[in-house]
């Protein structure tokens, strides 16, 4: 039989109204491209947005060309990276691979097979000339527990339902309101340390979604075996979810450049992201000093891994974008030692030579006054030196890694240029 072209809708649910955007086809060279709808394009400035990649802010006719001829609409032998960045990685995209009923786990297949619980409001549907196995699969498939969401990120979490303080696995394995991030072998404690990562954050400043540690024994529908490796999870309310269950539209940093895979390290820098968040998060002052409060926070904790995937434009206004919640704050530093930051900043991944010049120079590159910066990162090291030494004394990071953590802090070129320490007159005399 011959093989035919396959079609996937692209839709938006966001807003409380579905919106075709346009198509994803493979033809029968196996060669992938995007397809904007006509419709889509006319609806103007009531346009809901897909990725701020395709607009060109305050140019209408610019916008349109992008929707019309931008890269995002490049044919390949794969999806399109923004697409490709809807699928998960590491240990969930094996547990989808291995769950998958067909056994094809070409990306393609794999989206149309978690198509309706994808990362914010997008959802991918299958309109035409699926592959025939696949099709009955999805048609009887009914209420079994296989994975049907995508997740990004290495770590293994699940997407569930919360319930008073019962997190369960949905029937259908799809629509959780909850991401669960379970413990690991390889990092012990690492829904210990997030949490704490999280509420140090939060209380310098950082804009964060609402979170809690429960016990393993509070999970249902999951095998026992991805709880094993501790006595807790953290539950982070899905901001991409609202309370009665309808979806917030979201893109990462790696959608909204184009780029997929390892290039989440090596396509920006920090001064990059500095500026998408000033440019494309809302515009002016206000977003650029949250993400440089939350770059400065990634520098005294030691969460090196805040790659562009850990950053994400939001769009609660479906027509307008904003700096989402901040969220995958880790001090991995307790783990590996390592002060190499997953971005440069100004041509530096050393995370100890970092001070207030380098923020001062983004600052000036985005159009925001270099004062202002100054003092919002000496004023975020400042409380953060004030607060963080007694909170971090309550939260549940295990003793060693605090003292780790604390003791890092002294060699770090940012707190010696603002002049605080986090170490207490106790902790000086030990």
């Amino acid at each position: 039989m011959a093989k035919k072209i396959e079609l996937l809708g692209v839709y938006l649910e966001a807003g409380g109204s579905s919106t075709r955007v346009g198509s994803l086809v493979r033809d029968t060279g196996s060669m992938v491209h995007f397809d904007i709808d006509q419709s889509y394009i006319d609806l103007g400035q009531d346009r809901p947005i897909l990725s701020s990649a395709l607009l060109r802010i305050g140019d209408e006719a610019k916008t349109v060309q992008r929707l019309r001829w931008g890269p995002m609409l490049s044919g390949g032998r794969d999806l399109p990276p923004w697409f490709l960045n809807l699928l998960p990685e590491g240990a969930l995209r094996e547990l989808v691979n291995r769950g998958l009923p067909t056994g094809k786990t070409s990306n393609f297949d794999v989206l149309s097979w978690l198509g309706e619980d994808l990362p914010g409001a997008v959802a991918i549907r299958t309109e035409e000339a699926l592959d025939p196995d696949l099709q009955r699969v999805r048609e009887t498939a009914g209420d079994k527990a296989l994975i049907r969401f995508s997740l990004a990120g290495v770590q293994l979490k699940m997407s569930m339902l919360k319930q008073g303080d019962r997190l369960t696995f949905p029937a259908t394995g799809r629509n959780g309101d909850i991401i669960a991030k379970l413990p690991s072998e390889k990092f012990p404690f690492l829904p210990e340390v997030e949490y704490t990562s999280m509420k140090l954050a939060e209380a310098v400043g950082v804009t964060v979604p609402s979170f809690e540690l429960l016990p393993t024994e509070s999970v249902h529908g999951i095998k026992e075996e991805f709880l094993q490796a501790g006595s807790q999870v953290l539950a982070v309310k899905r901001f991409d979810r609202t309370d009665d269950g309808m979806r917030v539209h979201m893109e990462d940093f790696s959608q909204v450049m184009g780029v997929s895979g390892d290039q989440k390290y090596s396509a920006a820098n920090e001064e990059t992201v500095l500026n998408i968040a000033t440019r494309l998060g809302g515009g002016g002052t206000k977003p650029f000093l949250q993400a440089a409060r939350r770059i400065a926070v990634n520098l005294l904790l030691g969460n090196n891994d805040a790659h562009l995937k850990n950053w994400s434009l939001w769009y609660p206004v479906p027509t307008r974008g904003e700096l989402s919640p901040a969220y995958d704050i880790v001090a991995a530093y307790v783990y590996d030692h390592s002060n190499e930051m997953a971005l440069k900043f100004r041509n530096r991944r050393n995370s100890e030579i970092i001070g207030l010049s380098r923020f001062e120079r983004a600052a000036e590159l985005c159009g925001i006054p270099t004062e202002r910066a100054r003092k919002e990162i000496i004023a975020t090291v400042e409380q953060a030196a004030d607060e963080w030494p007694t909170l971090i004394r309550d939260l549940p990071m295990p003793e060693g890694y605090r003292n780790k953590l604390v003791e890092r802090t002294a060699k770090l070129a940012l707190t010696n240029e603002v002049g605080v320490t986090f170490m207490t007159s106790r902790e000086h005399s030990c």
